[in-house]
């Protein structure tokens, strides 16, 4: 399974239904959507034999208005995946570094563009992460580089500073800082430092807001950066339902709320269960924690208790030691941390 998620595969292998098994793999908020925004969903019905507006200009309304980010310095994408593409295919970039481990797409998307010159800069220890780019930097001129932040499977956060003042030192690269699960911790985004500089920002609903299956993701960057994403943008390529929804749910401060008071409690609980095993597990400010487990078969095992977590070993320097878990509901946690307790005394 190349991404968590993979429930569908999950379900085949194991041969339980879809809504048997716990999925543990996948960064996403399980609070339900609130019901007044089905209600405004629902509303949309009859114009679903409409186009969708290609521009998604009610969000872009929306957003611009809450964040005060001119609306010609955003665009909208079928999800943030989506962007990392068009980002790369658009920029056409000669030298690509990323910051690993993380989220795979960045070099898949560089390597489908056929970008040959990808290097990267792998630790475990967030305080190397500054200089280790700058030394990186120092050395050679890369024209793009891929920061996910908070990072993806780590669960660190980079300093805005320290991002800011590479991005500055080296203003002729190209920062693209992927903030899929910034929501976590809103204050250190980037987004209108984005607009008349070197960096763009990439933002998703399916993280923090539990939306997955809708696919909407959007980026804030330099106008004329947007302008050069947008020629290289498939029409229609957001549905009217999910551009309605993030419409509603990025102005819902009542979710936002519950869902950081949901986070607290229980990331608390994920931590103190994971300390009482002795196991060794990376601090995150995100909703998943990377941990390190000397024990091999916990992915098969789990799996046939309906539990799919994320084997993390196709991602750049981690192994079969590696695995990222959500935090889910407090159910599901407990259900996880028997089965946890059960492998390692087996």
């Amino acid at each position: 399974m190349r991404h968590g998620g993979d429930i569908y595969t999950a379900s085949e292998i194991t041969g339980k239904a879809i809504c048997e098994i716990i999925d543990m793999s996948s960064s996403v908020n399980p609070l339900h959507l609130p019901e007044k925004i089905k209600r405004k969903a629902l509303e949309r019905f009859p114009l679903l034999h409409k186009y969708p507006d290609t521009e998604a200009r009610a969000f872009i309304k929306t957003f611009s208005e809450l964040y005060r980010i001119p609306p010609e310095n955003i665009v909208c994408g079928n999800g943030s995946t989506e962007l990392i593409y068009l980002i790369v295919k658009a920029l056409k970039p000669n030298s690509v570094l990323i910051l690993e481990p993380t989220f795979i797409e960045y070099e898949k998307a560089c390597r489908v563009n056929e970008i040959d010159d990808v290097e990267k800069v792998f630790t475990l220890n967030k305080e190397e992460i500054f200089e280790m780019i700058n030394k990186k930097m120092q050395k050679r001129k890369y024209e793009m580089i891929f920061i996910c932040n908070p990072n993806n499977p780590t669960g660190w956060l980079i300093d805005k500073k320290e991002i800011l003042e590479l991005a500055n030192h080296y203003e002729d690269s190209t920062f693209v800082l992927d903030e899929a699960f910034i929501d976590f911790a809103p204050d250190e985004t980037l987004l209108r430092d984005s607009i008349s500089s070197n960096i763009i920002v990439l933002r998703s609903l399916t993280k923090f807001y539990g939306l997955a299956g809708l696919r909407f993701g959007y980026a804030v960057a330099f106008f004329k950066t947007i302008e050069r994403i947008k020629r290289y943008r498939q029409p229609w390529s957001i549905n009217s339902l999910s551009q309605c929804i993030a419409e509603e749910i990025i102005k819902d401060e009542e979710f936002k709320k519950q869902s950081h008071d949901f986070f607290l409690m229980e990331k608390d609980f994920f931590e103190y269960s994971l300390n009482k095993l002795k196991l060794r597990y990376f601090p995150s400010v995100a909703n998943f924690y990377l941990i390190e487990i000397h024990k091999k078969g916990i992915f098969q095992y789990m799996l046939a208790r309906g539990i799919l977590i994320r084997d993390c070993s196709n991602f750049y320097g981690l192994n079969e030691n590696f695995i990222r878990v959500s935090v889910k509901t407090r159910f599901e946690n407990e259900i996880f941390f028997k089965e946890l307790k059960k492998f390692l005394e087996s």
